[in-house]
């Protein structure tokens, strides 16, 4: 074996120790390197030696998985005054050199001296000057110029190479091919040279990544994103990216802003979401669980969107603390490069995530350090609160295999399950929580509670009941105030309609005198219709003045006001926009609305 071929096989075997333990790969080669002769001396070749590891090392107290066997030879000491002189002494022998490797880091992270560790510092040290001389000053070799011989070894070879994770390296992450043969985006042929990569959550509850890919795969697809990742580990790769050549095809990822379009810069990766969230508006979303799945698929596609964010940037040669490299959806909304988007911020918030601390995992994860995520929401337990009377029955229209909970309190805690129910199971409803979020029902003759989300059950007052609210001020949630039979809910708390509005799109909150106060109604029409330039090509016109209203659709695809001058004719309050604006062209049935937030006026 040439010394080339041998600092190649010891480097990368040290890159993957470290990637475990934390200490430097280039110190681990260089000192092999020197104690070894290359590979070449006795102790390496007859015992897979290759650091001279004695069979005692300060007292052997410090976790070791050596076997005990040993091998005797002389070996040259060297005092303080330079006088060298040799002993004859048992050194550690091993099955591999592999083994060798792992037993010499073991001993340099938890060798001890009394009661500390002797080379204390050493795990994580990312400079290998401090690092030799943290080894140097807890008594590792005797021969006074050890320092400066390791990083002389160290700068001729380039050792530091193998101080960072190579690419794909001991990843928990699973990088599978799914190209999108139909994607626009593939067809279409365009290639971009990509300085970074965008981060994205795909702003629905959907825990399969390929149901995103499967959706973008077709020909009149409006979004294209190069990679889906999902909380089991998989990430799908939906279309190419060429490392080697330092490009990729362009994606539809973020479409653009004031300043450009991050399309034409960044590759887009998408992040799936827990099925255990509602969006009740905008980036607004309410938790439809006992929280714990919802936080595990979040932690974990954190966790993966690291892994391979690392891995882009390692391919790639990009410094993922570098300004402008990675990025979010709404970093670049922010910058003026994407639209209006608050991911991936809306979802991590709530479990202490940020940006920042994201590229310094990238950071840490291509240097093979440990990731930490331990996002914990505080869980309000509402059990004790108090219950209304309410007549009436309810029946379940959950669908799901895995059922509906019926609970013993008006709580999403742990422990209070009493049973699990199926679609169309009935109920008779005796009151409903304070927080109008449970009916309080009776299951065999004792009191439960089940959810009041109408994505889960149907609630029918009984005659009795309607007739007891009739003219009490109750805020009622209907499509019209016309409309009786598409009420959803009425409330004595104005919050708990507006919420449940929020939660069911093209529903509004009537007062008791129908007057709508959610969302609220719209302003007169503006003194005098003006102009405004619209500069995004993808702004979509609803149906009515908030992102809780549907948007116009032909041939099963979005409508777009385009790029262009439009004429406003009147504005209104809603969610998803500081304000909305009436298209003229829809002025006669009023519902062609869009965000001016993308709309200056001319």
């Amino acid at each position: 074996m040439t010394k080339k071929e041998f600092v190649s096989l010891l480097g990368e075997q040290a890159r993957a120790d470290m990637a475990r333990t934390g200490i430097l790969a280039s110190l681990t080669t260089a000192q092999g390197i020197l104690e070894s002769g290359y590979g070449t001396r006795e102790l390496a070749v007859n015992a897979n030696n290759i650091f001279g590891m004695k069979a005692e090392l300060s007292g052997n107290n410090w976790p070791s998985d050596w076997g005990g066997q040993t091998y005797t030879k002389e070996t040259n000491e060297q005092k303080p005054n330079g006088e060298v002189y040799t002993i004859t002494a048992a050194f550690r022998k091993y099955e591999s050199m592999a083994e060798n490797i792992k037993d010499h880091s073991d001993y340099l992270a938890g060798a001890k001296e009394g009661n500390n560790l002797r080379y204390a510092g050493i795990v994580g040290e990312r400079d290998y000057k401090k690092a030799i001389q943290i080894v140097k000053a807890g008594g590792y070799a005797t021969d006074n110029n050890y320092v400066s011989k390791i990083c002389s070894i160290i700068e001729k070879w380039n050792l530091t190479q193998y101080d960072t994770q190579e690419a794909g390296q001991n990843m928990n992450i699973k990088i599978i091919d799914a190209t999108m043969k139909k994607s626009p985006c593939l067809t279409g042929g365009r290639t971009i040279k990509p300085i970074g990569p965008y981060l994205h959550s795909i702003g629905c509850p959907c825990e399969k990544a390929m149901n995103i890919i499967n959706n973008e795969n077709r020909a009149d697809a409006g979004a294209g994103v190069h990679a889906v990742i999902q909380h089991t580990g998989e990430v799908y790769v939906g279309l190419p990216i060429n490392p080697e050549k330092k490009t990729a095809v362009r994606n539809w990822h973020g479409g653009s802003g004031p300043k450009g379009s991050c399309n034409n810069t960044h590759i887009g990766v998408e992040m799936t979401e827990p099925a255990t969230i509602k969006y009740t508006g905008g980036a607004s979303w309410i938790e439809l669980s006992d929280g714990s799945n919802t936080k595990a698929v979040v932690l974990k596609n954190y966790r993966n969107a690291v892994e391979y964010f690392a891995y882009l940037c390692q391919k790639f040669g990009w410094n993922p603390e570098k300004d402008g490299v990675i990025l979010s959806h709404s970093e670049g909304h922010a910058r003026g490069y994407a639209t209006n988007h608050a991911d991936v911020e809306h979802i991590w918030k709530k479990y202490g995530l940020t940006m920042d601390q994201f590229r310094k995992d990238v950071k840490a994860a291509m240097a093979g350090g440990n990731i930490s995520v331990t996002g914990s929401p505080a869980v309000t337990d509402t059990g004790a609160q108090g219950v209304k009377a309410l007549s009436g029955a309810v029946t379940v229209i959950y669908t799901g295999s895995d059922g509906l909970n019926v609970r013993t309190t008006p709580s999403f805690t742990s422990g209070n399950v009493k049973k699990v129910v199926k679609n169309g199971a009935a109920f008779t409803v005796t009151g409903i929580s304070k927080d109008e979020k449970w009916y309080q029902i009776n299951d065999g003759g004792a009191a439960a509670y089940i959810t009041a989300v109408p994505d889960y059950v149907s609630f029918k007052a009984t005659p009795e009941q309607k007739a007891s609210t009739a003219g009490t001020g109750y805020f009622r949630v209907r499509k019209d105030w016309k409309d009786a039979a598409s009420q959803i809910g009425a409330f004595k708390d104005r919050e708990n309609a507006v919420e449940l509005a929020k939660q069911n799109a093209g529903y509004y909150v009537f007062d008791n005198d129908g007057n709508r106060i959610y969302p609220e109604a719209p302003a007169a029409p503006v003194a005098a219709e003006y102009k405004v330039n619209v500069t995004d090509p993808d702004l979509r016109i609803r149906k009515g003045p908030g992102t809780t209203f549907d948007y116009w659709k032909k041939d099963g695809k979005p409508v777009y006001t385009g790029k262009g001058a439009f004429t406003i004719v009147e504005e209104a309050e809603g969610p998803g926009a500081s304000k909305w604006g009436l298209l003229k062209a829809y002025a006669t049935g009023r519902n062609g609305w869009v965000s001016l937030d993308y709309a200056k006026k001319a």
